[in-house]
């Protein structure tokens, strides 16, 4: 933390965010101690969160190593149909997230996170015995309901816990969770799927293993996870007093006292850069839907033909996705910068897609584009969410406009089973295309959104040189809440 401003009610005109986001308890803080329960909380809290969403991320996406196996035959899937099925789940997914992100305060973190754990769990397990189309778009419009809790809750309470510097690096260790998601789901339907039984297909047992394994996360976040991380038992008296303090510095950006108001939801829509950020997400997310959903028919299609080898060959992609996205988020909170990033790996994405949109490019490049694909999968999700949530102060305008970024999307999920078609497969170049298209669109987007929040900026500063009072209460009107470029 950045000690600059301690004894000034009002910095001065060429403040910095590291200044602006401390508070008037600086001096207070034993900042050796601080550090020493910040790791505390990561070991705890984000553990249990990387846990939730690593199973809620494998139980949604193993659809595509499913489709590796007998799935489709043995539901007797015609057509499209299993691109449908992957993208109902979206449907009610989108427009869930923005709900449980304004109801997490009301039914406390706790609850919603352990019920929407047993109830996908349930899903899940219960996926295994569905019989026909019909049973499978249930069980998915069901799942994506539920599952809808998970990563938006997960993500307010990282700002409710923590500092607006803080949030990337806290945000990749749960997303690069999805990424080993990936790597594990890749080894754990290699093992599952080679399981026949007289009664049961591989792909049942995969649902059915996973299932369970979801299961035993709900009583773990029961126990561990806090309402209010001042709140932990995993916490000492002194630890639970520093927090406590710690928290009362972050009430510019977070106050746990504030209460439901229209007014903020309404200033969501009057927020020209909710609508870039969202836009712009659901571009980004085309990237990481498309890439998570068919990345083992992609790799079957440049000439594994073997399952095994196709399943076994998105270990190392998923690898470098997570190893990438740790680094791009350690670095993004250092610097205290988000578009740069966010360019940079949606530029890496669209590359990697433009090499394999060629269709005389020799197998060994094709593989290599999908590791560039990759460093872009999580990181620009992630620091497109981080970004909105850095500059929306007020608990309720934050929760709906990450939830709002959310729903616009994720609704790339609902859409993404309908553009990479099961007709195009292996190759899906008609989606590659479409994801080529939204990659341009997004860092286009990105680029705008970072000169409106300079813009934005350079007004602030004109008006603390004016005089103006440091006025926390006013969330991000405040005129000393400087903006993340």
């Amino acid at each position: 933390m950045d000690p600059s401003i301690t004894e000034k009610a009002h910095p001065p005109p060429d403040s910095s965010i590291k200044d602006m986001d401390k508070g008037i308890y600086e001096d207070l803080v034993d900042h050796e101690a601080e550090q020493k329960v910040v790791r505390k909380m990561d070991r705890n809290l984000i553990t249990v969160f990387g846990a939730l969403y690593l199973m809620s991320f494998l139980d949604r996406s193993n659809i595509g190593n499913a489709n590796l196996t007998t799935f489709s035959k043995d539901l007797r899937l015609v057509g499209n149909q299993f691109g449908a099925a992957v993208s109902v789940v979206y449907a009610t997914y989108v427009v869930f997230e923005p709900v449980w992100n304004i109801l997490l305060k009301v039914l406390t973190p706790r609850i919603l996170m352990t019920v929407s754990c047993i109830a996908w769990s349930a899903l899940t397990l219960g996926t295994a015995f569905v019989g026909n189309f019909k049973h499978l778009v249930v069980v998915r419009v069901l799942l994506g309901a539920v599952e809808a809790a998970i990563i938006p809750c997960i993500f307010m309470y990282i700002t409710m816990a923590y500092n607006r510097d803080e949030y990337a690096v806290r945000q990749t260790y749960v997303f690069a969770c999805a990424a080993i998601s990936g790597a594990f789901g890749g080894l754990l339907a290699y093992g599952l799927t080679r399981i026949q039984t007289a009664n049961m297909h591989g792909w049942q047992w995969l649902f059915l293993i996973e299932g369970i394994l979801s299961f035993c996360i709900a009583p773990i976040t029961w126990f561990w996870l806090p309402n209010s991380v001042d709140e932990a038992r995993w916490l000492s008296p002194a630890e639970k007093e520093l927090l406590a303090a710690r928290l009362r510095r972050n009430t510019g950006v977070y106050n746990p006292e504030e209460s439901f108001q229209w007014s903020e939801v309404a200033r969501c829509f009057r927020d020209p850069r909710i609508y870039l950020h969202a836009i712009a997400h659901f571009g980004i997310d085309t990237t990481l839907y498309a890439t998570t959903t068919f990345m083992p028919k992609i790799i079957a299609g440049l000439g594994f033909t073997s399952t095994i080898d196709a399943q076994l060959l998105t270990v190392p992609v998923y690898a470098v996705a997570a190893g990438s996205y740790l680094l791009i988020g350690w670095a993004s909170d250092r610097v205290k910068l988000r578009s740069p990033f966010l360019i940079g790996v949606l530029c890496s994405c669209l590359i990697g897609y433009i090499i394999l949109a060629v269709p005389a490019s020799p197998v060994g490049v094709r593989y290599f584009a999908v590791f560039l694909v990759a460093i872009g999968l999580y990181s620009s999700t992630s620091l497109n969410i981080v970004w909105t949530a850095c500059n929306n102060s007020g608990y309720f305008k934050r929760a709906f406009a990450t939830g709002m970024v959310q729903l616009v999307g994720n609704s790339a999920g609902a859409a993404i089973g309908f553009i990479f078609k099961a007709q195009t497969a292996p190759r899906y170049l008609e989606g590659i295309d479409f994801a080529i298209g939204m990659t341009v669109m997004a860092i286009c987007l990105t680029a705008v959104n970072a000169w409106v929040v300079i813009i934005s900026n350079r007004r602030k500063r004109e008006q603390i040189a004016q005089g103006a009072l440091d006025q926390p209460e006013l969330g991000d009107r405040n005129p000393h809440f400087l903006f993340y470029v």
